[in-house]
């Protein structure tokens, strides 16, 4: 199985190296808030590409350095690159892969309509794939969604809403974007689901 957590590194690392390469002469606070990570991160980073030979400092005026990328660092850059794009597929193809089986399985509770929780980039590969599959998708639900609609689909505001209507399925696309511990989600463990490659691990009601 993709290792999400390190397919986010291998991002960050990328990022970093395209950034140094496009603008040398920018310092690592600037580089921080480019690829939006601590500036703690940065300079480790720095450190750790220096040290294998991907990165040279060279020092400018006013205490700054300069960074350039090294043909090793070069060579390094296209090996990421390639790497994330094989991971990035290998992604893709699980996620689609899982939520092909939790439509499968709404599709057999017969005259469910289906609300999705969360929006982002996993979101939109639950609604391509719902496309793919001719699966309506009602609405998403997100209370921090500025926008009345997400992907062409109605975003909701309210969970209590749609929870206390019948016939709904809801669909996990965050996990940031409701508490599963809490009372009020673990009464309706039998009709959230959630994508395998989440790892979400639920208790069941006994």
């Amino acid at each position: 199985m993709m290792n999400i957590r390190n397919e986010k590194n291998i991002e960050i690392e990328l990022k970093l190296l395209t950034t140094i390469e496009e603008n040398k002469n920018i310092s690592q606070r600037s580089i921080s808030k480019e690829i939006n990570v601590a500036l703690g991160l940065t300079n480790s980073l720095v450190k750790k590409f220096v040290k294998k030979g991907f990165l040279k400092l060279k020092q400018a005026p006013m205490k700054r350095f300069l960074y350039y990328l090294t043909p090793q660092g070069l060579i390094e850059k296209s090996r990421l690159t390639q790497e994330y794009i094989k991971s990035s597929l290998t992604f893709f193809k699980r996620a689609k892969q899982d939520f092909e089986e939790i439509f499968n399985l709404i599709e057999k509770k017969k005259n469910q309509h289906i609300c999705l929780i969360g929006t982002g980039e996993i979101c939109e590969i639950a609604i391509l794939v719902s496309n793919q599959l001719n699966v309506n998708i009602d609405c998403i639900f997100d209370k921090k969604f500025k926008k009345k609609s997400f992907c062409g689909i109605s975003v909701k505001n309210n969970f209590d809403l749609m929870s206390s209507r019948n016939n709904f399925s809801f669909i996990l696309c965050e996990t940031n974007t409701i508490n599963l511990n809490s009372k009020k989600f673990s009464d309706l463990n039998e009709i959230i689901f959630s994508p395998k490659f989440m790892m979400i691990n639920r208790k069941k009601k006994k």
